[in-house]
């Protein structure tokens, strides 16, 4: 417990402050999502350090006596295969990285449930009255009610606009000859309010996408000459073109505080400028590689999942990394950065193929099974990007630690490496 202690505490403060910037999201559901990440940590490091030993003394010997051969191959040696690989991986991720940061960034995305599968009976039904009526997204404007002639007016030049098919009001229905108070209520009130008077427009076009959302900024600066922040624009449209525009800036707030909480945790633990940058370049050039992939596919993705996968991905699997660079310290105090290398390759492996393992597992999973296009791309964005932090932890970090071996010495507060020509003339 003493020996592991530390690593599970810094894993667990890396993925909780990971977590935790969700919670800075305008759009709920990143707070309510980084809430429960949050409380699920918690209770993983209480259940890992109070628990998880608790169960092992009390039933060691059942664990003994059900004790079998080691299914696994041994993975000594492997390290200094590894390493041979050293300049490769780093020439092959600075080759990838920029296109893949690039490509991330203009990956087209879906702010709503995105197209049913036709396996499904709600898919099938949509398509089919699609094919038969058409494509067609209502849209409703509340306007002030004190003017029938200015909503008349409006009403006109949002029909003369692409894709619009009508536009039904008081103003168009009945005319604005007949004052409303000559009219049976039953008649008005589906127009009029005590306050406002609604408009709603008919498209023929879908519900997301570049000219849905250019159709909803055309009504809006319409309606906005006419009446000025008095408005309300609603419809499915309308709503996502809203989500779009606040988690844009929920995106950057969310990838940035998570960068810097992290980094700010490594520092500390690790007394050293050097290391975080060093771990937070490996983990996010596999997620950036993740993230591009839709891009060169062209396909759009979920913002759901790319809003779980730049978060969870970059918060969890940096625990690989930690873990590989925790045991690398120790042997780094004892020998060569090298031989160090290599021992902790060997060491450290097995226990992060496994957790690489059931995280890729559990997300692959996820896509073969699951209908819902949300979820299915959800589980590939997770799967795949468990896959690619591991590749990215065994390849290119022992790569940057071993290159930048003597940057990281002076960047490093008391680092107490092993030199060989002191230990030598000893």
């Amino acid at each position: 417990m003493k020996a592991s202690f530390p690593v599970i505490l810094v894993s667990a403060l890396t993925t909780f402050f990971g977590f935790m910037s969700l919670m800075l999201m305008d759009f709920e559901i990143g707070a309510d999502l980084g809430l429960n990440l949050v409380k699920g940590i918690v209770f993983s490091f209480i259940s890992v350090t109070v628990l998880l030993p608790a169960l092992t003394l009390t039933f060691y010997r059942w664990m003994e006596k059900t004790e079998h051969r080691s299914l696994i191959p041994d993975f000594t040696g492997v390290g200094a295969k590894i390493v041979k690989f050293r300049f490769p991986a780093i020439i092959l991720v600075a080759i990838l990285i920029v296109p893949s940061f690039l490509a991330q960034s203009s990956t087209s995305f879906i702010y709503g449930l995105g197209e049913l599968p036709e396996e499904t009976r709600a898919g099938a039904d949509a398509r089919q009255i699609d094919e038969t009526f058409g494509q067609s997204t209502p849209m409703v404007l509340l306007v002030p009610n004190d003017d029938i002639a200015r909503e008349a007016a409006l009403a006109e030049e949002i029909e003369d606009l692409s894709y619009v098919d009508s536009v039904m009001s008081y103003a168009t229905m009945i005319g604005t000859a007949i004052p409303s108070q000559f009219l049976e209520d039953t008649v008005t009130e589906e127009f009029l309010s005590e306050n406002y008077s609604r408009m709603m427009i008919f498209t023929s076009i879908g519900i997301e996408g570049d000219e849905p959302f250019a159709l909803v900024e055309q009504v809006r600066a319409l309606s906005s000459e006419y009446y000025g922040d008095e408005t309300h624009h609603l419809g499915e449209s309308a709503t996502l073109y809203d989500m779009k525009e606040t988690v844009t800036v929920d995106n950057q707030v969310v990838n940035t505080m998570t960068i810097v909480s992290i980094a700010i945790v490594l520092m500390i633990t690790f007394k050293s400028l050097s290391i975080p940058i060093i771990l937070l370049v490996t983990i996010q050039a596999a997620v950036w590689i993740n993230l591009s992939i839709p891009y060169f596919t062209d396909d759009s993705l979920v913002f759901v999942g790319y809003l779980v996968v730049s978060t969870v991905q970059l918060a969890a699997t940096i625990d690989y990394g930690i873990l590989l660079k925790e045991t690398y310290k120790e042997y780094r105090k004892e020998m060569p950065a090298m031989p160090a290398m290599k021992r902790a390759l060997d060491e450290k492996l097995f226990s992060i193929l496994v957790s690489a393992t059931i995280l890729s597992s559990v997300g692959f999973i996820l896509w073969f099974t699951s209908d819902n296009p949300t979820v299915s791309s959800i589980g590939l964005l997770l799967g795949r990007g468990a896959l690619l932090a591991f590749v990215l932890v065994i390849f290119l970090l022992p790569a940057l630690l071993l290159v930048g071996d003597r940057f990281i010495k002076k960047t490093t507060y008391k680092p107490n490496y092993f030199e060989e020509e002191e230990k030598t003339d000893a």
